[in-house]
């Protein structure tokens, strides 16, 4: 055999623990990032407060935009 059949063969030798040996459970993992990282629904007023501003900020444009045509129009 040459050198490239030689590292072609080479495979990584199993790990004698298993793959989970002390790693927490997915359960453990979910309550840890539920507990560090919420997410919108811990937040329902925050996203009100971002719905309804974006909708009047749209609205007060709408309004300052149909003003101006209007004037624009009598002139």
């Amino acid at each position: 055999m040459n050198d490239l059949e030689d590292w072609a063969t080479v495979t990584t030798p199993h790990s004698p623990d298993p793959p989970d040996a002390g790693r927490p459970s997915r359960a453990e993992l979910d309550r840890q990032v539920r507990d560090r990282i919420a997410n919108w629904r811990d937040q329902p007023r925050g996203l009100a407060c971002a719905v309804i501003g974006g909708f009047m900020i749209l609205t007060t444009a709408a309004f300052v935009f149909a003003v101006a045509a209007v004037v624009s129009a009598m002139s």
